[in-house]
């Protein structure tokens, strides 16, 4: 208690590791996934021994059950990349990495990014669970206190913690998927964007080649094409003829498209499956890592991939005309050309904020990225504005008004960063050494290769509390 927030982050995250049986100098995600393999088998086995031992941890058993389709796409990613990498490194000597490393190439680049992605959700995650089952909720509100998680994570433990002691499992499930959005889109969506990014069109190519071939380890869950598949239509004198195809209408790399598959469809069936057949679940849970792996294989799916791309089709002719192409979903929402304003001078209600039936989030976002402007009118006459690269407003679950709206800016370096929090501590009314002190704690102590990933614990999320603007709490 009462330990500077790199103190706290760092016993815990100790705590985690060692009980995960990790040593973490092994720990190097730019080495690909050959030098990694017992490490990943361990992340995904520590989340699982989480789970069994407490089933109300409901984010450690799906991130342990969804872990085998994971590994299966790092060992096939990395495939190539380490038959080169130990090719160079066989002729050349150990001291030979930075040359092996450029003769992985862009599938090399990929597969450490998603190994790095593995890395920075059990830096998050396990700490926090590490901490909450050591000192129960007054760990956690350290937390909160240090400045380290926001108040939206702090609420979701208190809905796992009081939902766990009252049986009540629609809290427990609540608090559990605000973790999943707080992973989903604090922690990884910034490396979704480099692999969309990366190499111009063919960072799209492969990121939407992922969507294609992802497979759901979730029983009863469906993929991304198979969940929303894309559907092409032509005109017809008295009518229109329209296909839907095995292709996706959509690509897991950006934020709207992941995140509407995983909170309509894959957390569903999850929670269904805890509630349903528990049984079941821990059986998953519990079967080793790696004889789970094996059936998500690209070479053991290869048949039924095939057979997907030469049956998954659909031929409908219609009297009436419709769009040529056809969403199943359409969860980006493209802004318009003056920008998105959204009003929060009262508590929004679903129709006020624009959900869809069913819906229990909304998404504003461009699909190439490009900064959408946003206007958040709030109380008082206070305004929020910013170009930002998602915008997205969140309820309890798909019937009750939204309580939470995020604004994520686009990525910028330390000095940007600083210059803008320094202009909202004086806008929103946080102390500026607070600024100061979070720039200097920021700033890398000494450069370090990709495959050097094992310094000092730093990432997380960092948060300044400014003034509340009448009914809005309100967070950087």
């Amino acid at each position: 208690m009462g330990v500077r927030a790199d103190e706290l982050k760092r016993t815990w995250f100790r705590r985690a590791l060692q009980r995960a049986g990790i040593e973490h100098e092994n720990w190097r995600p730019g080495l690909g996934v050959d030098e990694n393999r017992r490490v990943v088998e361990a992340v995904y086995g520590y989340y699982g021994q989480l789970f069994l031992a407490h089933p109300y941890l409901l984010w450690a058993g799906m991130a342990s059950m969804i872990g085998p389709a994971f590994y299966a796409g790092f060992r096939d990613l990395g495939f190539v990349p380490d038959a080169a990498r130990t090719a160079v490194i066989a002729v050349l000597g150990r001291a030979s990495r930075r040359l092996a490393r450029r003769a992985a190439g862009d599938l090399g680049f990929y597969e450490t990014t998603f190994l790095t992605m593995q890395k920075k959700i059990f830096e998050d995650q396990a700490t926090m669970h590490e901490a909450y089952l050591a000192g129960g909720l007054p760990q956690v509100e350290e937390f909160y206190r240090a400045r380290i998680i926001d108040l939206a994570t702090l609420q979701a433990w208190r809905q796992i913690d009081t939902g766990h002691s009252a049986g009540d499992q629609a809290a427990v499930a609540a608090g559990n998927r605000t973790l999943l959005f707080r992973e989903q889109h604090d922690i990884i969506d910034r490396f979704y964007v480099q692999m969309l990014g990366h190499g111009g069109l063919a960072g799209r190519a492969f990121t939407y080649l992922l969507t294609l071939a992802g497979a759901p380890s979730v029983p009863g869950a469906h993929s991304y094409p198979q969940r929303y598949p894309l559907t092409i239509a032509a005109p017809l004198p008295r009518g229109q003829i329209s296909a839907r195809t095995p292709l996706a209408d959509g690509n897991i790399a950006v934020f709207a498209n992941r995140w509407q598959l995983i909170d309509v469809d894959t957390l569903p069936h999850y929670v269904a499956l805890i509630r349903d057949d528990p049984e079941q679940a821990r059986a998953i849970v519990a079967t080793p890592i790696g004889v789970r792996m094996a059936r998500y294989r690209l070479l053991a799916r290869a048949p039924a991939l095939t057979a997907a791309a030469l049956t998954r089709w659909r031929l409908d002719i219609n009297a009436a005309p419709g769009p040529l192409f056809r969403a199943a979903a359409a969860p980006v929402r493209a802004a318009a050309a003056e920008g998105t304003t959204i009003d929060l001078t009262r508590p929004p209600i679903r129709e006020s904020a624009g959900f869809a039936v069913g819906a229990s989030s909304r998404i504003w976002m461009n699909p190439g990225h490009h900064p959408v402007e946003v206007t958040v009118n709030l109380p008082g006459g206070r305004g929020y504005h910013a170009g930002a690269a998602i915008a997205a407003m969140l309820s309890p679950d798909s019937t009750r008004d939204p309580d939470r709206l995020t604004v994520q800016l686009p990525a910028a370096d330390l000095d940007a960063t600083g210059r803008l929090l320094e202009q909202y501590a004086a806008a929103w009314g946080f102390p500026p050494d607070e600024v100061a002190t979070w720039r200097a704690s920021a700033a890398p102590s000494a450069p370090a290769g990709p495959e050097d990933d094992t310094g000092p614990f730093s990432y997380s999320t960092r948060v300044f509390t400014g003034n509340d603007a009448g009914f809005v709490h309100v967070e950087f």
